[in-house]
């Protein structure tokens, strides 16, 4: 009997993938929720059932792949409902204060349950770029989004990467140069061979769109209206870009230390930061003592 409820709770788990609650139990099978409990519970001991909290407080369940099944064998509720949480974070993750939040669990059992989920390999910890070395969590089998890497411009240590950064600027800045003028997707084009061919790194629009505009504040490119019929009607961006002619005044001011100290607004004449005692304005003094006038 409970062999045949099983084979028929399966069946109906394959019918309804996005989850099966209990109204779907007691329409799809016709056996007592005692019974049906009872087969759930097996299930969820072999592994081959996750449990889902829904946002109406219900729950529903749903099977697990037969090569995920060592994976989730033996978890317990608590386990599965953190896993659940991190599922629903998608590819931004989960921080550990939102897992405690929407849990209500300890942070010391947190800590044990996200431990026991990563070294199943179902889990893993993304360093975040939006929190210093803070870690989010999402499946293991998940692509991390680019809020959360910073994408292609940042290194493997979530900073930016300035040396392929200059790389990547330089190509720009020398592919308008010749071209005279060109668009974005020509742009785009040209700097994905370039960095696939350099560095097998596939540069995304956004990455490509961000070193162009630093270009242009470098002032060694200028946008220009696109004049020509596939822009006129909207097959095309409408911008072109070539190589500026207006040359950006030099601010003296940012090139002297007080010009970008990070320090700068508690900086007095009497404090304990002052310029008397500042050994950056004094470098920078004597820099300027050894330039030929």
């Amino acid at each position: 009997m409970s062999e045949e409820l099983e084979n028929k709770f399966l069946e109906l788990c394959a019918k309804y993938p996005a989850g099966l609650n209990q109204q779907m139990m007691e329409m799809g099978l016709g056996h007592k929720m005692e019974d049906v409990a009872k087969v759930i519970n097996n299930l969820l001991k072999q592994g081959r059932l996750l449990i889902h909290q829904n946002p109406d407080e219900t729950t529903s369940y749903r099977e697990v792949n037969p090569e995920d099944q060592m994976k989730f064998r033996g978890l317990g509720a608590e386990d599965f409902l953190i896993y659940q949480l991190i599922e629903t974070s998608g590819n931004n993750g989960a921080w550990t204060r939102e897992l405690k939040q929407q849990s209500g669990y300890q942070q010391v059992q947190i800590t044990k349950i996200l431990k026991i989920l990563e070294n199943r390999k179902l889990i893993k910890a993304v360093k975040s770029i939006q929190s210093g070395r803070k870690k989010v969590y999402m499946l293991y089998n998940m692509e991390p989004s680019r809020d959360v890497t910073g994408g292609t411009l940042y290194g493997g240590d979530q900073s930016y990467d300035h040396q392929y950064i200059q790389i990547m600027k330089m190509h720009i800045k020398t592919f308008v140069e010749n071209k005279g003028a060109v668009d974005l997707s020509d742009i785009m084009t040209y700097l994905r061979k370039v960095a696939e061919e350099a560095t097998s790194q596939s540069l995304g629009p956004e990455d490509i769109q961000a070193l162009v505009n630093t270009v242009i504040y470098d002032g060694d490119i200028e946008e220009m209206r696109d004049t020509r019929m596939g822009a006129l009607m909207g097959r095309r961006s409408g911008i072109l870009y070539k190589p500026t002619k207006t040359s950006i005044p030099v601010n003296n001011f940012c090139n002297m230390p007080c010009g970008n100290c990070p320090v700068f607004e508690i900086c007095s004449d009497d404090g304990i930061i002052s310029p008397k005692k500042c050994v950056y304005f004094q470098q920078f003094l004597d820099q300027t003592d050894d330039l030929d006038f």
